[in-house]
C-alpha cells in the first residue's frame, strides 16, 4: 500500500513541482505509514523506480528512444540499440536511492522521536 502512496502522490507533485520532491514525499510518508526500515526503503525505492522507468517508457516509446539513445551516447555507454534501456534503468535507480533514502530516514526519525519522547 506504501508504495502505490507513494508513486501517485510522486506522480502528482511532480507535474508542478522539481523532481525532488520525491524525496518529501517518501520522507513524511514513511514517516507516517512505514512498520520497519526495510518497509521503509523498500517501498520508496520500489515506487519512485516503477514510476520513473514506467514514466520513461511512455515518453521515449512513441519517438523510437531517440532522447534516450542520445543521453546514452552523451554518457559514453558503448554504441548498441539498448542504450535506451540503460538510460532508463540508471534514471530508476538514482530516484530509487534517492526516494529510498528519504523514506529510510523518516522511517528512523519517527523512531528518534518515539525514544526522545519516552526519555531513554
Amino acid at each position: 500500500m506504501l508504495v502505490l502512496i507513494i508513486a501517485i502522490i510522486s506522480l502528482i507533485l511532480q507535474f508542478f513541482l522539481p523532481w525532488w520532491i520525491i524525496a518529501p514525499t517518501a520522507f513524511g510518508l514513511s514517516f507516517w505509514m512505514a512498520k520497519s526500515g526495510k518497509q521503509a526503503f523498500g517501498s520508496a525505492f520500489l515506487a519512485i523506480f516503477l514510476l520513473w522507468v514506467g514514466m520513461g517508457l511512455i515518453q521515449t516509446l512513441p519517438n523510437e528512444n531517440i532522447l534516450a539513445n542520445r543521453v546514452g551516447t552523451m554518457l559514453s555507454l558503448p554504441d548498441t540499440s539498448f542504450n535506451w534501456m540503460i538510460v532508463l534503468l540508471l534514471s530508476g535507480i538514482i530516484g530509487g536511492l534517492a526516494s529510498g533514502f528519504s523514506g529510510l530516514s523518516g522511517f528512523l526519525f519517527k523512531e528518534a522521536v518515539k525514544t526522545f519522547k519516552s526519555g531513554e
